[in-house]
């Protein structure tokens, strides 16, 4: 649930160039890919696209790390390259596929926002990163497509409903000055689904179905070693679905959710020595889900959920060990505040501290870097031909990043 609260939109400089890195590194220096200058940037701010050239990037992960992904066990979830194009005035064109599972509507808490009783294919199509330089900006695009459907017109065995789809098309674009000094993106998702029966009448239809979305950052430079970062995000989403009689061509149940939220913060960059990063983030963050039903001839039902998260706090190292090795450390503390309204006159209300701990370390061997999620019990028990224990999983997460070139 932390990760979404942070919305779709919320997810440093030191003044030096752009590091060779991957989602690991960030992760492990305390979840801060905001406040880092990092490839994985390309997927806040995809202005940044243009800044990683001739690179190819794998992700390994488990479900230990993304239970809400349904990934297998261990698994190789995801790869893309980066193709220069041109060289008077050159475009990064960046292509990523993932084995994901299939996306489904949900009410943005979680549940599913309809039942496809047909199911759906895999439908995770394609990320599709665009950079290039105008003038003095650096202009990016990112477009996310997940579409697939199901169709037994004129099959007598099939089950009811006879068509199917979803289908979900997010577009980013952002800004980034050649000097580095800020970024700024926004996004919009525009989503659809279809439930028809035999006859082509509807069971079901969207009624709102989007997300939109900005953000931005600044780096300030203090001093000759440490850099001010203020952000700041701003999230909408909404889903909408109409539940039809397909006789009458009337609603019987309609159901829309919504969640809006922001968050604001200020990140900082220290470097105390040569090859010595460490990193926080200090901030705040709001969010609400509402939840409205209204059953035909029955009675309207609201529910609501509000987190408040003051404060939240990251922090990270990374720091080398030997030329070929760098550690990484970090911690994630948000101090929540939640007040669940399931219906009216019955509210809850909870106050908690959420802290998560994260080791990992970066291999560098030339061309090729490899990040590392490293599980701790590796440390606690030794490996199983010295200790005889059983110490779970090396790494939870793994990411490589091949610099062509």
């Amino acid at each position: 649930m932390k990760k979404t609260l942070t919305l779709t939109c919320i997810l440093l400089l030191v003044m030096a160039a752009a590091l060779m890195a991957t989602d690991t590194r960030v992760y492990t220096m305390g979840d801060n890919n905001n406040i880092l200058l990092d490839d994985a940037n390309i997927w806040l701010y995809p202005s940044r696209t243009y800044e990683y050239p001739n690179i190819a990037v794998a992700e390994f992960g488990s479900s230990y790390v993304y239970p809400d992904k349904a990934l297998s066990p261990y698994d190789f979830y995801r790869f893309g390259a980066h193709w220069k194009l041109g060289s008077d005035k050159p475009m990064v064109l960046g292509t990523y596929f993932s084995n994901a599972p299939t996306a489904f509507p949900t009410d943005l808490m979680g549940g599913n926002l309809l039942t496809f009783r047909n199911g759906l294919g895999d439908n995770n199509r394609i990320d599709l990163f665009f950079g290039r330089q105008m003038s003095e900006y650096n202009f990016g695009a990112h477009l996310n497509l997940i579409q697939s459907s199901t169709d037994f017109t004129g099959d007598s065995t099939a089950t009811f409903p006879y068509k199917e789809g979803f289908g979900m098309y997010s577009l980013s674009l952002g800004l980034t000055p050649t000097t580095g000094k800020w970024d700024i993106a926004a996004n919009i998702g525009i989503g659809t689904f279809k439930q028809e029966n035999a006859t082509g009448h509807k069971l079901a239809d969207p009624d709102g179905f989007m997300d939109l979305s900005v953000m931005g950052r600044y780096f300030a430079q203090q001093g000759p070693n440490y850099t001010l970062i203020p952000h700041a995000a701003f999230g909408y989403s909404k889903r909408g679905v109409k539940f039809m009689d397909p006789v009458a061509d009337t609603v019987t149940q309609g159901n829309k959710y919504t969640t809006s939220g922001f968050e604001v913060g200020c990140g900082w960059n220290y470097t105390p020595a040569t090859n010595v990063l460490a990193v926080m983030d200090f901030g705040i963050q709001y969010y609400k889900w509402k939840g409205e039903g209204t059953p035909g001839g029955g009675t309207a039902s609201e529910a609501s959920d509000t987190y408040t998260t003051i404060p939240y706090f990251k922090i990270g190292l990374d720091a080398d060990v030997f030329k070929w090795m760098d550690i990484r450390m970090g911690a994630t503390s948000y101090w929540d505040r939640e007040k669940w309204v399931p219906e009216p006159m019955l509210e809850r209300k909870y106050n908690s501290a959420y802290n998560d701990t994260y080791l990992g370390f970066g291999f560098h061997w030339n061309r090729l870097h490899v990040d590392t999620y490293t599980d701790p019990g590796l440390f606690l028990n030794g490996f199983n031909f010295i200790s005889g224990r059983d110490s779970g999983q090396m790494n939870l997460q793994i990411s490589a990043l091949y610099e062509m070139m």
